[in-house]
């Protein structure tokens, strides 16, 4: 990183960094290169993984644990990044002006794959039992990818700001702004991605019609398999003709920020803060990178008892043509997704040293990113195949952009400056947090697909971060005893032992978890996933605090199955998990030998209280745990003593 600060005049400055960054991470399973388990155990016509993949497949069970490798990677990232920075101030009269700009140049580069290895499930729907299923060969679910995807990813952006701080009176200062940002889509170097243009949303089986059909559409122009050994089966219509230009996503050129804030001070002793703006959540490589894995030819199957597919009867055709395959999908539409973010706080100074900080926050957040599954089957009897708008492919998994969310909150904070040998910082927070989805990918327990794709607006419910209260306080008090303190003011053996201890504590409560979706995983919907949930009673779903414990958490008959081919009526994130109750806590001591050089003593406790953080129950229906919790998310008390020499 360079750097450079010109003063121009005292009330001119500039400020100016240009810096690079590289990041590499690689990560592989724990048998790479030295045993390919798929050939080994006979998986025949499968597509084996080259080498750094090597490892056992992922094969789960509905009553049973799993086994096997992780289903994702290897990854291999090597990254770049160039930015400059220039930054002017300037002071006129009352204002402070700043002015900016930032040129970014990213270079992304990402090798991988999800389901090298293939990842089976079994879930007895051949038997009526896994274990049958497994020993029979019969799965439920398989899905395996052929080769790696290779990302080459470049993008320049640029983002321009105005600012001025406008002191209107010694006691009103106003600050408004506004930052213009330019993010382009990614541009694919090597030239292998690969979009689905879906012209039409259909929901009806079996659309005659083909040009309502999607078409999988390369970057660039000329021969669709130009450098590529995988073909995709020929009723799968392809194109690379540029339709949807160079980069497969549109590009939003209206992405202006302004700011404003008002800090008014009525008495020396109270401000009162206002405040307003609008962010973006700018372009993230690995969404994106998910369009380089089609050509990875990523495929997965589902079944039924009337139509079993096995480990004997593998779906990967021989060589490398890939039929119904599992697409992998950004909107072409893209707007960039934004959040507009309020507050109002109001400070008090109680004493000289401490200040209490009671205020609103609040944020709307629109065309948000999640997942949601095109060409899905509805509810309904016979094979998934015969049930979806384009039989040809598989599910065509979409980074979509129409979730919202809103965010409300009271806050108060009261802190203490070092002073006298204490310091402490509380907070306390009421929020509540609502919105269609919580991200791309899965966070916590929340589902990576809406119940019914078709219907993105019927997951609104709470967040999956959502919390309703949250205390933390945190202290640090240095004992007033030994030389130069108010106690036992002496040095010799009195101060060695009792002189200099510090004592600090972190103390956290949380009354309520966050929230958890009930699931049946036993596919009664027959619309060729897990996602179902079942259907509710309209009883209330939590206990009183007294009845409830770890082997009933929730009300459990507030749940029963959904009627075959039929969506459960059980919204998203319904339950309230546990809540964390934690207080850690310390002591710390130095022994000087000269002023620099000393040692630390050090005696650290962590949940002191011993109390347990119970981890999440089990929400899924049909198993035989279902509202029960079997593990905590924190160990129990744990004690620590260390000593350090510091010169």
């Amino acid at each position: 990183m360079l750097s450079n600060t010109r003063v121009f005049t005292p009330a001119a400055v500039n400020e100016f960094r240009f810096g690079a960054n590289h990041f590499f991470n690689a990560t592989s399973r724990q048998l790479a290169f030295k045993k390919n388990v798929i050939a080994d155990v006979g998986l025949q016509n499968f597509a084996f993984p080259s080498p750094v993949a090597w490892g056992i497949p992922s094969v789960c069970f509905n009553q049973f644990s799993c086994f096997g490798d992780d289903s994702e990677g290897p990854y291999v990232n090597y990254n770049t990044t160039f930015q400059g920075v220039d930054n002017f101030s300037w002071i006129h009269g009352r204002h402070s002006l700043r002015f900016g700009a930032e040129i970014r140049r990213d270079r992304f580069n990402q090798n991988g794959n999800q389901f090298p290895r293939g990842a089976f499930t079994i879930s007895g729907d051949a038997t009526g039992f896994d274990f049958s299923d497994y020993l029979l060969g019969y799965t439920s679910q398989n899905e395996a990818a052929l080769t790696s995807a290779v990302a080459q990813f470049r993008a320049t952006s640029q983002s321009y700001y105005i600012d001025d701080v406008f002191k209107v009176r010694p006691n009103l200062t106003i600050n408004y702004g506004l930052r213009y940002e330019f993010v382009p889509p990614w541009y694919d170097k090597g030239q292998s991605e690969v979009n689905a243009y879906v012209p039409f949303i259909d929901m009806t089986p079996n659309v005659a019609d083909m040009s309502r059909h999607p078409v999988l559409v390369r970057v660039g122009t000329g021969d669709f398999y130009q450098g590529k050994v995988m073909r995709f089966k020929g009723n799968i219509q392809i194109a690379r003709d540029g339709r949807l230009g160079d980069r497969l996503i549109t590009t939003d050129y209206k992405d202006f920020a302004p700011r404003l804030g008002i800090a008014w001070s009525p008495t020396t002793k109270w401000t009162v803060r206002m405040g307003a703006g609008i962010f973006y959540a700018q372009d993230t490589g690995n969404p994106r990178f998910d369009m380089e894995r089609n050509f990875g030819g990523r495929r997965r199957d589902n079944t039924s008892a009337s139509d079993p597919i096995g480990f004997d009867r593998p779906f990967i055709s021989v060589g490398r043509t890939v039929s119904r395959p599992y697409v992998l999908a950004n909107i072409h539409k893209r707007l960039t997704p934004m959040i507009e973010e309020y507050l109002f706080n109001i400070q008090r100074e109680l004493t000289a040293n401490t200040a209490l900080e009671v205020g609103y926050l609040g944020s709307q957040g629109h065309r948000l990113e999640r997942f949601r599954a095109v060409n899905e089957a509805l509810p309904g009897p016979g094979s998934v195949k015969s049930r979806q708008p384009y039989p040809e492919f598989g599910r065509i998994q979409e980074v979509d952009g129409e979730a919202n969310s809103n965010y409300h909150s009271i806050t108060a904070k009261i802190t203490r400056r070092y002073s006298q040998g204490l310091t402490f910082l509380g907070g306390w927070t009421w929020s509540k947090s609502i919105d269609d989805g919580s991200g791309i990918r899965t966070l916590g327990h929340d589902s990576l697909f809406p119940q019914n794709s078709y219907c993105v607006r019927c997951e609104r419910a709470l967040s999956v971060f959502d919390v309703r209260h949250r205390f933390v306080l945190s202290t640090l008090y240095e004992l007033p005893f030994g030389k130069g303190k108010r106690f036992l003011n002496q040095g010799g053996p009195v101060n060695v032992a009792l002189g200099g201890w510090q004592v600090s504590t972190i103390f956290t409560y949380q009354p309520n978890g966050f929230p958890l979706t009930a699931t049946d995983n036993r596919n009664i919907s027959n619309v060729g996933g897990y996602f179902d949930r079942p259907n509710t009673n309209g009883a209330k779903v939590p206990l009183p605090s007294g009845t409830r414990n770890v082997f009933k958490w929730f009300n459990t008959a507030a749940f029963y199955p959904q009627e075959p081919y039929t969506f459960g009526n059980v919204g998203r994130n319904t339950i309230i998990g546990p809540g964390i109750t934690n207080w850690d806590a310390s002591m710390l001591k130095n022994f000087y030998v000269r002023e620099s050089a000393y040692f630390q003593l050090r005696v650290e406790a962590f949940n002191v209280a011993n109390h347990p953080i119970w981890g999440d129950p089990d929400t899924n229906l049909p198993s035989g745990t279902f509202g029960q919790i079997s593990y905590t998310r924190h160990d129990m008390r744990e004690l620590q003593f260390s000593l350090k020499f510091l010169f």
